[in-house]
């Protein structure tokens, strides 16, 4: 008999797109395909209402429930970086008081290196690598197959990860377990050919084959016709980069079309890959475009692997902004050999670009990143007092210097160019800084 699935999922709220998690309804949409019966949990510890002790209630009441009506029954929960207090909080307590084994996924669980995982979470029974729709459908069934990723606690770490053919997963959407809203969050792909090093889809990048990350162009076409229906006003295309391979990211826009699909599309795209193919599709789309560029400085760039081209973002630029094309740049502070008279400089280069929206945020060190094992090598410190931890100082800047670079991206962060120069008017008023204005 199938075991029952308490499935846990604590995420990070956006105001664009609400507290769903994506990854965690994929799961659930796999549960509901293989008919094994499931329990969700969800919550967002960034929500003003968010209260860990309501959760916790929340978890064990579910599992008591099935343990009186004698109903076996596994908990899954997804780790990330941003729900890891609370992950190590229910392990423990549902380890201490109830009998139900717990099943760890997510990216704290893909990226953890070999022969750690007990260590890093001592009351977790099962964890599972990679995509965990089929291992979950496969510890229900009371199986464990060694292609999907799963580890017992206690047994040989082989370090494998889940192998999963993406055409066969079930759709949350058209199987009913998400509901399209105004605003919602959508993947066409997973994966990505990049390498950053403070990305942890550079594993993956290490063995990309697009054929293989792909959904299936059926599948697609339906979640679109049915958010055209639904009326959804803003969806954020997940693909870490939307623009790769020329027919089918045609194809996916013309069939776009064709379904009445009209709300804003934001797609990630990287400034190397735009072409006049690629921005003649998105005539008559609402969108914007998002180029996480981090950095404008070589040396910068080139330390975490992200291989920008100054004069092909420029030329991209001008095609945009004579395309009337909305499109967005984000950058990171906290960077290995950043200073505050780079990251200046950065800021002062999309200014010169008329950039129309420009997003800064601090560095984050993932688990299992390029960047994780260069911690010390750069002088890589982390803030202990935040939901997420991110990097408040280094060999080559002061915490002091950190919260000028924080000032400057919290004044940079939903402003137009027009503030932004009077941002940078104040700070030179403030340290004095000339290298600024040459630049």
């Amino acid at each position: 008999m199938n075991k029952h699935i308490v499935f846990v999922s604590v995420d990070w709220e956006r105001p664009q797109d609400g507290r769903s998690n994506l990854g965690a309804a994929s799961i659930l949409a796999s549960l509901k395909a293989a008919g094994i019966k499931y329990t969700a949990i969800e919550d967002a510890v960034n929500a003003p209402d968010f209260d860990y002790e309501r959760l916790e209630a929340r978890v064990l009441a579910a599992i008591h429930e099935l343990e009186v009506q004698g109903t076996e029954c596994l908990v899954g929960i997804g780790a990330y970086i941003w729900n890891e207090p609370v992950t190590q909080k229910l392990t423990e307590v549902i380890h201490n008081v109830t009998s139900a084994p717990v099943v760890l996924g997510g990216p704290q669980i893909s990226y953890a290196g070999k022969g750690t995982l007990e260590g890093l979470y001592p009351y977790a029974n099962i964890f599972v690598r990679g995509h965990g729709e089929f291992a979950m459908v496969a510890l229900a069934r009371g199986e464990s197959p060694e292609h999907l990723g799963i580890h017992f606690a206690g047994s040989e770490d082989r370090n494998q990860k889940a192998e999963t053919d993406l055409e066969q997963l079930a759709s949350p959407w058209l199987t009913g377990v998400m509901t399209p809203g105004e605003s919602i969050r959508w993947e066409t792909m997973r994966g990505c050919p990049f390498k950053c090093s403070f990305c942890q889809h550079r594993e993956s990048g290490n063995r990309f084959k697009l054929r293989e990350q792909q959904f299936d162009y059926e599948r697609i076409a339906k979640e679109a016709r049915l958010f055209a229906q639904a009326g959804v006003k803003r969806i954020s295309i997940l693909d870490p980069v939307f623009y790769l391979k020329m027919d089918r990211t045609i194809d996916l826009l013309t069939m776009f079309k064709e379904v009445g699909l009209t709300a804003q599309l934001a797609l990630q795209c990287h400034f190397r890959t735009v072409d006049d193919k690629f921005l003649d599709a998105l005539e008559g789309h609402n969108v914007v475009l998002e180029f996480g560029m981090q950095t404008t400085n070589p040396d910068e760039w080139k330390l975490i692997g992200r291989n920008n081209c100054l004069d092909t973002a420029e030329r991209v630029i001008a095609k945009l902004k004579a395309r009337n094309i909305p499109f967005e740049v984000s950058l990171i502070y906290g960077l290995p050999k950043q200073t505050l008279a780079s990251f200046r400089e950065s800021l002062s280069w999309c200014r010169r670009q008329e950039v129309p929206v420009i997003r800064a945020w601090p560095l984050m060190i993932l688990r299992g990143t390029e960047l994780d094992k260069q911690r010390e090598e750069f002088g890589l410190v982390e803030s202990d007092n935040e939901a997420i931890p991110h990097v408040i100082a280094s060999n080559s800047f002061t915490h002091q210097e950190y919260r000028q670079m924080e000032r400057l991206a919290n004044e940079t962060n939903d402003s137009d160019t027009t503030h932004l120069s009077d941002v940078f008017k104040d700070e030179s008023k403030e340290q004095g800084n000339a290298i600024f204005y040459r630049a």
